[in-house]
């Protein structure tokens, strides 16, 4: 089987962040960072994490095979990696690395971690997203007994093999997730509690940090992992705590924070210039049912999507938890190419509320001056925010364009049956991708997409979208998922409203500070003017 060696970059992974007492807060200069999240962590086990503090910990503290350098996706834990021929087998070499207690890091690590979150009794929320590997889906619902009949292989200590079910183009973007970050092979063992402590995710790490303290509901301090063979991080501690943001904003304001998650809303004016909108990979958007006339006609859709003011939706209801949308594919996934966002390098692709193109459009479509419209109803799942921007939509559409809208606020179970049976006229909904790629939002509008409610069919979409899914190389299926993106917000299936966004407050002082697709800050390259 012919093979393709991809060549090594070296990443410096994230670190994590943590904090202490309100008389230790005060960072040395240069040295700390101290930084709050809101949410109380109460496990750092990828089986068990399931909170976002706790995958920022994560994403920060231990190192999977890949990561992301600059927009880049660069074998990480990983020395190099082989994908074969036909794009199924992708054979990982591991560089020379080792745990924060001297321990090697080997390839059992990686699959002694993998077995114990797909194994049936185990309480991992997220096996689904192994999936793609071989047998991975059957081993973790008890149809298959032996662990050996799923494609994770340790060929020797320093080389992990995994064979797909077919090929996958976004998997080692896949991988980038902490939930296939590995844990030290002996707490994967069968140890007493006492013994599987030393090696406890979090405090047993083989990122560049690891926690030196841990108060839990209170505080953490993060130290360098002495044994971290990569390049060193600038920051000698990360200090977190876990404190509601409106007792946490007193403290950023004082300087004895340095960064802050979710601030509140009526304490900006003092921190405007601090704050941060950091993508989370989520699109929210309509659904518009093709089958159903007038919405089958494309000149409806578009009258429809330009009669939206996203900039008052996402003011008004989301606030800074949002940004007004301009594609369907979230900003924040990176494009493997360059290393800018894909958004960017895909431009623009909803326009501003145009009232009087719409109008047109509408005339166009056979419904001039406001006249013969039929009435439609925009359903939405129960929620204050759903149902909020459902009757805001309502609203536009019949004062914009003189379109009569009603709102049905359903249950979920409600909601996905009138879907998934296409009755129904319009529908909100919401996107977070399990992956940071565009074609995790791209296959929304596959014509064998569970979760194409629109009913889209285009075969020649569907066509360059399984070439996307299934090539490995990067430029060809950036550039496939750009055009399959123009060419589905050409027809209008689907109107995208915002993407979903986290505001921090970031100190002024701190440079070079990231974050993941997922919204993650990550803190290893982070360093003090």
């Amino acid at each position: 089987m012919q093979k393709y060696l991809v060549a090594i970059l070296w990443v410096l992974l994230l670190v994590a962040v943590v904090f202490s007492p309100l008389s230790q807060l005060r960072a040395a200069p240069g040295g700390s960072l101290a930084v709050n999240f809101s949410g109380n962590p109460l496990s750092l086990d990828p089986e068990t994490a399931i909170v976002e503090t706790e995958k920022i910990l994560l994403a920060n503290l231990h190192e999977g095979l890949v990561a992301w350098d600059n927009g880049i996706l660069v074998p990480a834990a990983a020395r190099s990696l082989e994908i074969s021929g036909d794009g199924l087998v992708y054979t990982f070499h591991l560089r020379e690395s080792y745990w924060s207690n001297g321990d090697p890091v080997t390839a059992y690590d990686f699959l002694s971690t993998w077995r114990r979150l797909l194994t049936p009794v185990s309480k991992f929320q997220y096996g689904f997203l192994f999936d793609i590997i071989v047998n991975a889906r059957a081993y973790r619902l008890g149809e298959v007994d032996s662990f050996a009949e799923v494609g994770i292989r340790a060929l020797d200590e320093r080389t992990l093999q995994v064979e797909l079910v077919e090929p996958a183009g976004h998997f080692l973007a896949l991988l980038t997730r902490p939930e296939f970050f590995p844990v030290h092979s002996l707490f994967n063992t069968i140890l007493s509690r006492e013994e599987r402590s030393a090696y406890r995710p979090g405090f047993c790490t083989n990122g560049p940090y690891c926690i030196r303290e841990w108060e839990p509901r209170d505080y953490a301090v993060l130290a360098p992992n002495p044994h971290y063979t990569r390049e060193r991080v600038h920051l000698e501690r990360v200090k977190i705590t876990f404190l509601a943001p409106a007792a946490a904003i007193s403290l950023y304001g004082a300087g004895l924070l340095h960064l802050m998650e979710e601030p509140p809303l009526s304490e900006l004016s003092k921190f405007g210039s601090d704050l941060v909108q950091v993508p989370t990979g989520g699109t929210g958007y309509l659904y518009l049912n093709l089958r159903r006339p007038p919405l089958n006609n494309p000149l409806v859709r578009e009258a429809l999507a330009l009669a939206i003011d996203r900039e008052y939706i996402v003011e008004k209801i989301m606030g800074l938890n949002a940004i007004p949308a301009t594609g369907l594919v979230s900003p924040g996934i990176p494009d493997g190419i360059t290393g800018q966002d894909f958004r960017s390098t895909g431009g623009d692709l909803v326009p501003a509320m145009d009232i009087e193109k719409a109008r047109a459009l509408l005339a166009r479509a056979g419904y001039p001056g406001e006249d013969g419209f039929p009435p439609l109803e925009l359903v939405a799942v129960e929620g204050e925010a759903s149902e909020e921007i459902a009757r805001t939509i309502a609203e536009m559409w019949g004062i914009n364009l003189g379109v009569p809208t009603r709102v049905k606020v359903l249950s979920w179970p409600e909601y996905e049956e009138l879907c998934t049976t296409g009755r129904f006229y319009a529908a909100r909904a919401g996107w977070i991708s399990d992956y940071p790629d565009p074609a995790a939002f791209l296959h929304l509008l596959s014509s064998s997409a569970y979760e194409n409610f629109s009913a889209y069919r285009n075969k020649e979409y569907d066509h360059w979208l399984r070439r996307a899914q299934e090539s490995t190389e990067v430029q060809e299926r950036m550039e496939i998922c750009q055009a399959l993106e123009r060419m589905a917000l050409s027809d209008w299936p689907v109107i995208p409203v915002y993407f979903t966004a986290k505001p921090y407050l970031v100190s002024g002082e701190l440079q070079e500070l990231k974050f993941s697709p997922q919204g993650y800050p990550l803190f290893n390259t982070a360093r003090w003017k």
